[in-house]
């Protein structure tokens, strides 16, 4: 009998031994795509991402997280409430969609996970934990593998005049566009580049409570403080931000605008649509002495056809990133749509609205109306006669900003 006492004692302690097991267990997750404030929570470098979606599929041990967003037209407009939805700028800038492999372990009845990793744009490591109603993600250390950009701050380009008061040598905006086509109109000696520049400069947006008139170019001097590049990829913008009759700096949420350099010439930038909507709601109102902003008032005339064909040729950039041709010096940079990307949209998205008669009529309504543009209403109407002609001749178009480095950016 003693012989066996042993064994006895064995198996008595092995369930003893089985309780005090302190290993928590959780029930395997049903597959679920978390999105909304509700049931996900991810961060991107600390800082809150929104409008995105992780579908969450386990295997025992292992998960699969595939990170995304979509994008629904109908949330612009209700009239774009039949179109199907689009794919939407991914979680990581340059990934528009990421399928992320996790290893799960039992947390407090939750499952965590950690790890890094990389996609060709950037470096990363991550944490969260999951359970069936609710995850929470972070990317952390998010470092672009392009640090071209990265820690420069800018300004708009302050427009200036030349010395002899003709032409600008210096202008927020970056307008080139070269063309075969002879003189636009007869008396009107300049070039098509100088009608562009010559409507940037005009003033014909209302503002000081409808007592002036400022240009696009003063706009964008006034509204826009800052461009601040990150080495996470983040887009800073600071901007006049005009709400309930108060008007201050404010600065759009990180996250919003994304960017990724592709070389030393090329970028790709990203724009969050849930943000940007919450952004213009915030400034849906103006204060009297700025002029109207131009997201947060909606027009009266029925865009609907053209902003659903506009959004169809632009829907794949949503996702994949608008591209941007861009020099860098240590003082100035130049961030701009080239003759490639341009021409292109212009053909398929402008040229339409200016064959449509009721656009036409509301377009020469509105120069009619504003005394700045009636005075050049010939030569603008000109310029919507012969647009498809001035395209298929243009050799080089480029429309974007001229920034200044910020004085105390370093």
């Amino acid at each position: 009998m003693k012989h066996y006492l042993p064994l006895y004692a064995l198996l008595a302690f092995m369930p003893l031994a089985s309780c005090s097991d302190d290993e928590p267990t959780v029930s395997p997750l049903p597959e679920k795509t978390y999105t909304g404030n509700e049931s996900l929570e991810l961060r991107y470098n600390q800082s809150p991402m929104s409008g995105k979606s992780v579908a969450f599929i386990q295997n025992e041990e292992k998960a699969t997280l595939t990170m995304g967003s979509t994008v629904s037209p109908g949330d612009l407009s209700e009239s774009l409430k039949g179109m199907p939805d689009i794919p939407g700028p991914g979680v990581l800038p340059g990934t528009p969609v990421l399928s992320l492999p996790v290893n799960l372990k039992p947390d407090g009845g939750v499952y965590s996970f950690s790890g890094n990793g990389e996609t060709e744009y950037l470096t990363y490591t991550y944490e969260g934990n999951v359970n069936a109603s609710k995850m929470a993600f972070s990317f952390n250390d998010v470092t672009l593998k392009n640090q071209r950009l990265a820690n420069t701050v800018w300004f708009p380009a302050p427009a200036e005049k030349n010395a002899d008061g003709t032409g600008y040598k210096s202008l927020p905006l970056h307008i080139v566009w070269e063309c075969s086509l002879p003189p636009l109109l007869e008396g009107f000696d300049g070039t098509l580049q100088d009608a562009m520049t010559l409507l940037v400069t005009l003033p014909m947006i209302p503002a000081y409570g409808n007592t002036a008139y400022m240009s696009i170019a003063q706009v964008i001097e006034n509204a826009l403080k800052t461009v601040a590049f990150r080495p996470d990829g983040n887009a800073v913008i600071t901007y006049m931000q005009s709400n309930n009759g108060a008007a201050q700096f404010a600065q759009a949420p990180l996250c919003m605008i994304q960017y990724v350099p592709l070389d030393d010439i090329m970028m790709n930038l990203y724009i969050n649509p849930t943000d940007l909507m919450g952004q213009i709601l915030i400034n849906g109102s103006s204060h009297p002495d700025l002029p109207p902003n131009p997201f947060g008032k909606q027009s009266r005339a029925d865009y609907t056809a053209p902003l659903a064909a506009a959004i169809q040729k632009l829907a794949p950039m949503l996702s994949q990133g608008f591209p941007l041709q861009y020099s860098l010096t240590p003082t100035e940079l130049q961030i701009f749509f080239n003759t490639e990307t341009l021409v292109p949209l212009l053909k398929d998205i402008v040229i339409p609205m200016l064959e449509d008669p009721e656009i036409q009529q509301m377009i020469m309504e509105k120069i009619a109306a504003n005394p700045s543009l009636a005075s050049h209403s010939v030569l603008l109407k000109a310029l919507m006669q012969v647009f498809p002609r001035i395209l298929e001749t243009t050799t080089r178009m480029e429309l974007g900003f001229n920034l200044a480095a910020y004085p105390d950016a370093g």
